[in-house]
């Protein structure tokens, strides 16, 4: 088991904060790099903290004040998304470190990139904290009260939900809320209640409630973040892939999970499941489907099936990839056919042309392209998500090819 990575701010709050993220990343050390082209994001961390990224950047509030909260801004995307954003503010990142006096960091070892990238990307599957005084309210608004009860308060329909440990997992929340989804459902159309639903960060506060209101002494649960091997396999043999794709691949009864559907944390995705209920369970069925009922860490499993699925984005175009090459003006320095003249050649052989070496390399050589570009008076070339990945995919395929030359 590695040892968990605590990054030193200068407080303590905010060093506990980066433990604590520290406990939950570590879960998935094993689960990511299992995955062909991901990193770990364990050792991304320790490279945040490594590179100095950290006296930049906070994560939910533990680093420097200088950058934006990485923890707070997370990962809109895909991989290409955190790469966009690292290249399109490479110029004021390096600013900003010449007025402070900073070491740009680089990315000496292979799959540094890679491994960073896979340790960004995780901030936002895990929750901020949430207002328990917020999710008190929510309890008796959302009618929850009525079947459960908490403390002195609450119904005896449901079981009561302050012997929860403090400890509690989202994911066991969200599996919860499925399980019992049909039950609960009846219940509430029996006293003539309006089914709630959840939005925005309602779900979070609404479990912070319950998390604040929990066991103390009862034994520390342990979750999973999930296996996406084991959840790919789970999102056939529940009978996810009968109603809904990802990326387009598969069907088109409900929507397409890789899309911004479930894009949030674990808990805001649990609570777009229970939203959602009345219209699955419909669906289900009219296609004379069994509701799947999941056990262990099964919905953990998907959960992560779906949340790394989104990593390499929606595809690539090799040749649009090579328009932009010429578009953006990047030929202007390496050279039409990538082949070098102001800047270095594009198309020398690799065995790893990765999209994460190559952007590795591209972040590198990073102030050398910015004083060249100065000298040229060049304009610094900014990138969409979907124009890096295209370019990166062109990228790849001439030094593949070079690779492949006799």
């Amino acid at each position: 088991m590695r040892e968990t990575l605590s990054i030193r701010t200068g407080s303590r709050a905010g060093g506990a904060a980066v433990c604590l993220a520290s406990l939950i990343l570590l879960s998935f050390a094993g689960v990511a790099v299992a995955q062909e082209g991901f990193g770990d994001p364990v050792l991304g961390q320790a490279i945040f903290q490594s590179q100095g990224c950290v006296r930049c950047h906070a994560v939910r509030g533990a680093g420097g004040r200088i950058g934006p909260d990485l923890g707070r801004k997370g990962v809109r995307g895909s991989f290409y998304d955190i790469a966009a954003d690292m290249w399109n503010h490479l110029p004021a990142m390096g600013e900003k470190m010449r007025e402070f006096h900073l070491t740009r960091p680089r990315f000496e070892e292979e799959g540094d990139l890679a491994n960073l990238a896979a340790f960004l990307y995780f901030l936002k599957y895990f929750d901020e904290p949430g207002d328990p005084q917020t999710g008190k309210t929510l309890f008796t608004e959302k009618h929850c009260v009525r079947c459960h009860a908490v403390g002195a308060q609450g119904g005896d329909t449901g079981p009561r939900l302050d012997g929860l440990p403090r400890s509690v997992s989202p994911l066991r929340i969200a599996q919860d809320l499925w399980n019992h989804g049909s039950a609960m459902v009846t219940a509430m159309q029996m006293q003539d209640l309006d089914v709630p639903t959840f939005e925005g960060n309602e779900i979070i506060d609404l479990l912070a409630y319950l998390r604040s209101q929990g066991q103390r002494r009862a034994a520390r649960e342990f979750q999973s973040a999930g296996d996406p091997a084991n959840g790919r396999k789970f999102f056939d043999s529940k009978g996810c892939s009968r109603c809904h794709a990802i990326f387009g691949s598969g069907s088109r009864v409900g929507p397409d999970l890789g899309a911004a559907e479930l894009r949030g944390s674990v808990t805001q995705i649990a609570g777009r499941m229970w939203n959602h209920w009345p219209q699955m369970n419909q669906a289900m069925r009219e296609l004379g489907m069994q509701r799947p009922q999941f056990s262990s860490d099964e919905l953990a499993d998907i959960f992560a099936y779906i949340f790394i699925a989104r990593y390499e984005g929606t595809g690539v175009d090799v040749s649009r990839g090579e328009t932009i090459y010429r578009v953006k003006g990047c030929a202007t320095c390496h050279g039409e056919g990538a082949q070098g003249d102001i800047g270095p050649a594009l198309n020398a052989a690799s065995e790893e042309a990765t999209k994460e070496n190559i952007t590795e390399r591209m972040w590198n050589h990073g102030p050398d392209m910015w004083a060249k570009m100065m000298e040229q008076q060049i304009p610094w070339p900014r990138f969409e998500a979907e124009e890096l990945a295209d370019l990166l995919a062109y990228l790849k395929s001439i030094q593949s090819t070079s690779s492949n030359s006799p």
